[in-house]
């Protein structure tokens, strides 16, 4: 197994009795399952992965993995799901003390939250950077809109900080999607080359880069 990309999924539920709630049960079995399709899938490749691979990862029965999901790519989307909702509870715990009109410190404080966040977890990072490229419609079209709230991020705080200050440069609002396109791709190379835990070294570039459209505009 690639320690770049894959860590040991949450343990299994105690055996025998353990006074648990039938959902408690189904929330842990179906938290097992979130969490193996995206060790499999770093390790393995989505299109390689079967429902096997996943119930054996998770410790549960086929029949378990098909009470909570119709089947793979089901599966995979409720990890992409999970695994964006754990990165915006991270980005709020993180920017909630920063000042709104602290532009450079949102921008700079999200990316470290953000890039903190993927080096923690390499197996959602690579499955969700690498492996949604191949798995299907529906993962490609989730990805694009979550790019696009990322862009819609920056364009929010582009809009604030220009309101703030005139000087601050207009410009068109799909650069800012191409600027989420372009830290895609170079957080993809990050992960062929050097591993999930080299990820946090491109907070620099990510908001340097940015900062760039925050700059007043030239004297005339």
């Amino acid at each position: 197994m690639d320690s770049r990309r894959a860590g040991r999924s949450e343990r299994q539920l105690p055996r025998g009795r353990h006074g648990l709630s039938r959902e408690d049960i189904a929330a842990s079995q179906r938290s097992r399952l979130v969490a193996a399709i995206l060790d499999v899938v770093a390790v393995k490749g989505y299109p390689a992965t079967t429902v096997n691979d996943i119930v054996v990862r998770a410790e549960v029965s086929r029949r378990t993995f098909y009470e909570h999901f119709d089947g793979k790519e089901a599966c995979f989307l409720a990890a992409f799901e999970a695994a964006v909702l754990g990165v915006g509870v991270s980005l709020r715990s993180a920017l909630d003390p920063v000042a709104r009109d602290d532009w450079q410190g949102r921008v700079r404080l999200s990316w470290r939250a953000f890039l903190a966040a993927l080096a923690e977890h390499p197996a959602a990072a690579w499955s969700l950077y690498i492996e949604t490229l191949c798995a299907g419609p529906a993962l490609v079209e989730r990805t694009t809109a979550v790019n696009r709230g990322f862009a819609d991020i920056f364009r929010a705080l582009h809009r604030r900080a220009r309101a703030a200050d005139p000087r601050v440069r207009e410009v068109a609002p799909e650069v800012f999607d191409l600027y989420v396109g372009g830290t895609a791709e170079r957080i993809r190379d990050c992960l062929h080359t050097a591993g999930a835990a080299a990820l946090p070294r491109l907070e620099d570039v990510f908001t340097d880069t940015l900062m760039v459209f925050f700059e007043p505009r030239p004297a005339p």
